[in-house]
Parts: C-alpha cells; sequence; structure tokens
C-alpha cells in the first residue's frame, strides 16, 4: 500500500487546528490509515490501496475535517462549455480532462500534487500503462486542447525539468522518463501528443510533460489530463486530481471540459458523484453485529464525507462523493458505519453473543499447523508467509497450466489479480529472491488456499495447506522424500509416494503423497523450464500438502 509523507502544519492549516501527536494516532486509522512515523514534523502513514483520494495531504485533511467536524464539504462545479478535441490514439484512445480555478500555492502545494500524480501512475495507473496523468498552468495554454498522434523525428517540445527542446524520439532515449516509460509506446509509428490551439505541446502522454506549461507556486489555474486504455480509470484518475487540487483553491471550484471524440462521442470530466446508494439500516446492523438507528447511520455516514440525501425509519439515502471511488455497495458504506463508530466502541456496544456450548479451544486445523510448524523448524527450515493475492502468470503460465482460478473483479495492481491456487508460486518466488544469499535453501509455509469448486455454494472452497521447497546445486527428489518420511515420523503418519505427473514438474521425478491411505499432495522435482521462466539458477523440490485431508 502507498505511503504517504504530509507535513503537519500543512495538515494542521487545511483543519485550522493544531493536533497533538495523539489525535493524529487515534484519527488516522479511522480512515484505514496506518502511522508509520511522526517525528520532525512529518506524518508518515500507510494510505489503503483502495483509497487513492487519501493518497496526499489534501484528501487526508478533506477526510479528518468532516470525521471531526462533521462538516459538508461540496464542489462548486461549473459549466462553461470548454472543449478538448481526440482526434484518435488507436493504441491509448481514451482521453479526458478537467479545469480547477482559483488555486492558492506554495512549493509545498505543487510538491504535494506532484506527489499524488505519482503516486497514482505507481498503482491505479499500472506504472503508466493503464492510464497516465498530467496536470499544466492552464494560463500557459490556449484552449480547445488536442490529443492525437505526432511524427516522433520531426516533433519538438522542451521536456519537464531539461533546458533544450528534443524530438519526440530523443525524450524517449535521453530523459529519464523517457527511459524509465518509453515502452509504453516507442514500437509505436507516430507517438501519442497533446497540443494547445496556438500549437504549444502540453506533453507527450504517458511519457513527459512539457517544461513551458509545468505548475508553480505562481500557477492559479490547472488543467489536468489523464488518457489510457479505460475509460473508468482515466475519469477516476481526472476526478481525484481535480477534487484534491480543488481543495487548494479559494472557491474550491471545478470546471468541467467535455472532450469530443472523433467517432463522435463525448467524454466529460471530472464525475459529479459516484452515485446514489441506499444502506437498510438492519442489514447494517446484521453486518456490523451492533445496533445501526438510521439517525447514527446517517451521521456516521455524513462523517465519512457522504452527502445524506434522505433517512427513514429503514433505509438511509446518501450521495457518495466523486472521489470515493472505493464505494460499490451497501457493505462499503456498512464499514464507513464502523469507521466513523470506531471499532472499539463497536466492541464495547456488540449484540449479545450467542451461549457456549463448551470452553474455548484451539480449532483442531489449527492445532495441527502448529504441530508441523514445530516439526518443520526442527528440521531446520524457515518459515515464511506469502500473500494470498496472486496472479494468473505466477499461478499458472509459468507451468504451463491451466487451472481454473478465483479472479478480482476490480484489481487495483498486475501483480494481485487473483487468488491463490497452491502454495509453490511463492516458494519458488523466494527460492527465486534468496539464491544468491545462501547455497543451500529450505523454506516452508503453512498457509491458505482457495480452489475452485463447482460442488460448493460459493464456487471455490479454501484449504490449508503446507509446501516446503528445498534447492541447492546437489538437489534431488530423494531428499523431497526424506524430509517427507521424517515429516510422518514425527506426527505419526504413514507416509506412501506414487508416480504422478503435474504441469511445470519433471515427470519422472514427480510423486503423489499418500498420508495413511489419504493422498494429501505432491512432491517433485521443478522442471528446469520452468526454473528458467522464474530465474532459478538451482534445482528445486517442492513439496504440497492438504492439511484438511489429515484432520
Amino acid at each position: 500500500m502507498p505511503v504517504v509523507t504530509v507535513r503537519k502544519w500543512d495538515l494542521e492549516r487545511f483543519l485550522r487546528k493544531e493536533l497533538s501527536y495523539g489525535e493524529v494516532m487515534g484519527l488516522l486509522p479511522k480512515l484505514k490509515c496506518e502511522v508509520e512515523d511522526l517525528s520532525g514534523g512529518l506524518i508518515t502513514y500507510e494510505a489503503p490501496h483502495d483509497r487513492p483520494d487519501l493518497f496526499s495531504v489534501e484528501g487526508l485533511a478533506r477526510a479528518l475535517k468532516s470525521l471531526i467536524t462533521c462538516e459538508s464539504q461540496y464542489f462548486n462545479l461549473v459549466d462553461r462549455g470548454l472543449k478538448a478535441f481526440n482526434y484518435g490514439v488507436p493504441l491509448r484512445p481514451i482521453a479526458a480532462f478537467g479545469v480547477v480555478e482559483d488555486l492558492e500555492l506554495d512549493d509545498e502545494a505543487v510538491s504535494q500534487i506532484m506527489n499524488l500524480q505519482e503516486k497514482l501512475h505507481a498503482t491505479y495507473c499500472r506504472n503508466r500503462v493503464k492510464a497516465s496523468i498530467g496536470v499544466y498552468d492552464l494560463d500557459k495554454i490556449a484552449l480547445p486542447v488536442n490529443y492525437t498522434l505526432a511524427d516522433p523525428d520531426s516533433t519538438y517540445f522542451t521536456p519537464l525539468g531539461e533546458k533544450r527542446s528534443m524530438s519526440l524520439r530523443e525524450i524517449i532515449s535521453e530523459t529519464e522518463k523517457g527511459r524509465a516509460y518509453g515502452h509504453v509506446i516507442s514500437g509505436w509509428e507516430k507517438y501519442p501528443l497533446i497540443i494547445d490551439s496556438s500549437g504549444v505541446a502540453l506533453s507527450m502522454p504517458p511519457i513527459i510533460n512539457s517544461d513551458e506549461t509545468k505548475v508553480t507556486s505562481e500557477t492559479k489555474r490547472v488543467l489536468i489530463d489523464s488518457t489510457g486504455v479505460d475509460l473508468k480509470t482515466v475519469l477516476n484518475m481526472v476526478t481525484i486530481m481535480a477534487t484534491s487540487i480543488a481543495e487548494r483553491s479559494s472557491s474550491r471550484k471545478i470546471v468541467f471540459v467535455d472532450t469530443y471524440t472523433s467517432d463522435g462521442g463525448v467524454v466529460r470530466a471530472p464525475r459529479v458523484s459516484q452515485g446514489v446508494f441506499s444502506i437498510n439500516v438492519r442489514d447494517a446492523s446484521s453486518l456490523l453485529g451492533f445496533k445501526v438507528d438510521p439517525g447514527l447511520a446517517a451521521n456516521s455516514l455524513s462523517r465519512m464525507g457522504h452527502r445524506v440525501l434522505s433517512v427513514s425509519e429503514s433505509d438511509v439515502v446518501v450521495e457518495v462523493p466523486p472521489y470515493r471511488i472505493d464505494v460499490i455497495s451497501w457493505v462499503d458504506l456498512a464499514e464507513d458505519i464502523a469507521m466513523a463508530v470506531g471499532y472499539v466502541e463497536i466492541g464495547r456496544n456488540a449484540l449479545e453473543l450467542p451461549p457456549a456450548r463448551h470452553s474455548g479451544r484451539v480449532h483442531p486445523l489449527e492445532h495441527l499447523s502448529r504441530e508441523i510448524r514445530h516439526v518443520f523448524i526442527g528440521m531446520g527450515f524457515m518459515e515464511v508467509a506469502n500473500y494470498m493475492m496472486s496472479n494468473p502468470m505466477a499461478q499458472n503460465e509459468v507451468f504451463g497450466s491451466k487451472e481454473p482460478l478465483v479472479e478480482v473483479l476490480n484489481p487495483k495492481m498486475d501483480k494481485y489479480t487473483c487468488l491463490r491456487r497452491w502454495l509453490t508460486p511463492g516458494l519458488l518466488e523466494v527460492v527465486q529472491v534468496n539464491q544468491e544469499r545462501a547455497k543451500e535453501i529450505a523454506v516452508f509455509e503453512v498457509g491458505d488456499v482457495v480452489v475452485v469448486d463447482s460442488s460448493s455454494e460459493t464456487g471455490a472452497r479454501s484449504e490449508r495447506r503446507v509446501g516446503f521447497a528445498l534447492s541447492s546445486s546437489e538437489i534431488t527428489l530423494t531428499d523431497g522424500l526424506a524430509v517427507l518420511k521424517s515429516l510422518g515420523d514425527a506426527m505419526g503418519w504413514a507416509v506412501e509416494f506414487r508416480e504422478t505427473a503435474i504441469a511445470g514438474f519433471i515427470p519422472e521425478r514427480t510423486a503423489s503423497v499418500f498420508i495413511n491411505e489419504v493422498e494429501a499432495g505432491f512432491v517433485g522435482e521443478v522442471d528446469p523450464r520452468t526454473l528458467v521462466k522464474l530465474g532459478v539458477l538451482k534445482p528445486v523440490v517442492v513439496c504440497e500438502l492438504c492439511l484438511n485431508k489429515l484432520l
């Protein structure tokens, strides 16, 4: 999750009050922000990945102001008929623009705006592949602006931070941003360009902006753009940037821009709201485990920045602000209620728990997991913990497998688009990262995976598994079998092996593992071709067992 650093005095001038460090520690967790450091007049916190509106001091201050004062904060949205034109960039076809006026900036404000832009680039924009963002001094631009393609050798402008004019192709090869992101467009015959009506180049998206139109502390009006391959993401980026920058505006004035496309379509940005949602207080009470009445729900949602439209005995209807792109259902509103109330307070006022039928005890699966951990540590293995989230490349494609996966509908990062179906990819990643640090590697993991299961009510089931990986220049399947025999002796299991085949493993050196006559998993040598794809230099033996089958 993004780590954000803001100056305490900058946050306080938004709130118009001083904050003690104790107040900071108490308030930020209510916004799912984890405070990492409070020193030197700086506040460093980890922002939740689904709240990009909190990636800068402007959004953090806005959220805290609502939380503390329940003060309604609306933007002054203006339609002046501003236009932009998208003349067609086939491989990055989407473009949207917005304007913010009456700005009061200083060096810290400019720094926060640029930091927000880069954090959005690294997360939601997928390192500028899915979308990119530009911010310009509008008083240096002649509207309307045009998004088009240009010849890379005959089109010139001075890139941000450079002293001379360069061709688009030179920008890709000679600037830091060009070398970092040029791969996105370097194979194109023509490069994308945003240019104003007088011929001044604003930027070559998604690479770099023009130095001539850069934002400074003297800037009073800004033009914001986002271009990319996904309309929703592009609109979200313009909206988040515009609403954050508008916190620096004396009038909170945001001006719509209509972008006309070559096929006759119109894209208006920024977004007015995230939509209207209704939450039933009975459903909220059931989900949160404490009584939620309409008044409490309305007050809590208002404190979280939502605009309350109506309140009845059973439901509260709110308009979600445009920057809250994390809200997609009433469940998200219920979470906002819980955060506004506070989880500690919820614990004090929780509904009566059902009567206990027996004294508390460790779940059998947890007990088995602990016992197995002790055995592996006793054998000299090091325990690792990998993420449940993964991606199809790591889970299947590297191994030449096509096993079904539980995929995420709205992933925020390319690396985390599905749930892991087995532990092996994570163990191999640990081996790859540490192969230069140790001649021999012996690691294990006890963790959950999610397997697609059509017979399940939800279409999937979770399993607790243990897996281990051995790697050295001399490692073979025999070493893996010996570890399993030792594990069986320690646990009192009868362990047997039968030849099998698994995608990504050497067929003649892979076996099914039967424990007490139950097929529990596999052990095998990873195919060298798989290791080459992963960048692993030495042989690896991997074993994986399903603990649910062993209870």
